[in-house]
């Protein structure tokens, strides 16, 4: 075998190992981008669950205690009364302790999944904790309770709304009379980040709304 048949078989080896090079790099990339998306949409969802499993779990002891305090606090000073606006956060100076415990526990439950813009509107708008107790008029009488399962979060399937996420939870409700009924809430959410919510809507309560609307009477 002459110098040139080597040299030929050399390059021949040579192109065949950098081609199996590339499709290796090009096989681990591919790999990689996966684990990514991923684990994207596995944070997403879990923003998601965890949202549903805050605000359908009731009662939550420490928001109890919190709202107890609000509503002793009003009843003290009077609703009608300038103070009583700096207890409900109406205010941006001047606020309670007793707001602020509020809005500590929302930032607790609820502030890791949401982006900051989306979660100051839950405080603002008292969004949070909507199908709880409430913080005006707590009556020791209302114990309507409920518990949610079987949470299912789909991502859309529509490349013009990727960052779409539709959310189905069952939710039992059991009255103050301990009558117990399912409810089927349906909805949907806005990851504009990985695992942060920056819209986050309710569109079907299966009627959850009104068992609460009239426990609460």
């Amino acid at each position: 075998m002459d110098y040139k048949q080597i040299n030929k078989i050399g390059s021949i080896f040579f192109w065949i190992s950098l081609c199996l090079l590339f499709v290796g790099c090009s096989g681990e990339k591919s790999e990689l981008q996966k684990e990514v998306v991923f684990s994207t949409e596995d944070k997403n969802k879990e923003a998601v669950r965890a949202v549903l499993e805050s605000e359908f779990t009731v009662p939550n002891e420490e928001y109890l205690v919190i709202v107890k305090n609000i509503d002793k606090k009003m009843t003290d000073i009077g609703s009608s009364t300038p103070e009583a606006n700096e207890v409900n956060g109406a205010e941006e100076s001047g606020v309670s302790d007793e707001w602020l415990a509020y809005e500590d526990l929302v930032k607790k439950m609820y502030g890791p999944y949401f982006m900051d813009e989306a979660f100051d509107t839950l405080i603002s708008s008292v969004i949070a904790f909507k199908y709880h107790y409430g913080y005006l008029g707590f009556d020791e009488n209302v114990r309507y309770e409920m518990k949610v399962s079987d949470i299912l979060v789909t991502k859309s399937e529509n490349n013009n709304t990727p960052k779409f996420y539709d959310f189905t939870a069952q939710v039992e409700y059991m009255s103050n009379a301990g009558e117990v009924s399912q409810h089927q809430v349906k909805g949907t959410a806005i990851l504009s980040e990985p695992g942060k919510i920056g819209r986050f809507e309710i569109r079907d309560d299966g009627s959850l709304g009104e068992k609460v609307s009239v426990d609460r009477q």
